[in-house]
């Protein structure tokens, strides 16, 4: 079975931390965010290869806080895709989660 077949939807760290996060979030979406497709429950994001490390080390520590949430990173070409996607069920409404991966102006 799948993460978002089995865990739940719950944020396990704190709010310092998680303010802290999505300040780290919205500054790489803010900086290095080339493009971003919502499909459904899928988020598509594409960031400039400056940004590699950074969105793998965000990709690593919402997996551990998010195991909900599918996370898949790809490379293609100089670029870091990400493509996240929210579980199917009552409560996974993930546009609010969403909004967080996103520039301040969208």
């Amino acid at each position: 079975m799948s993460a978002t077949e089995q865990a739940p939807i719950v944020c396990p760290i704190g709010p310092t931390e998680l303010a802290s996060r999505l300040a780290r979030i919205q500054q790489l979406a803010n900086k290095h965010l080339d493009s971003h497709r919502l499909e459904g429950r899928s988020l598509h994001l594409s960031y400039d290869g400056a940004a590699s490390t950074a969105v793998e080390h965000i990709a690593k520590l919402e997996r551990e806080c998010c195991a909900f949430l599918d996370f898949e990173l790809t490379r293609r070409g100089d670029d870091e895709a990400l493509t996240i996607v929210a579980p199917e069920r009552p409560g996974g409404d993930a546009l609010w989660l969403f909004s967080q991966l996103l520039p301040e102006s969208t």
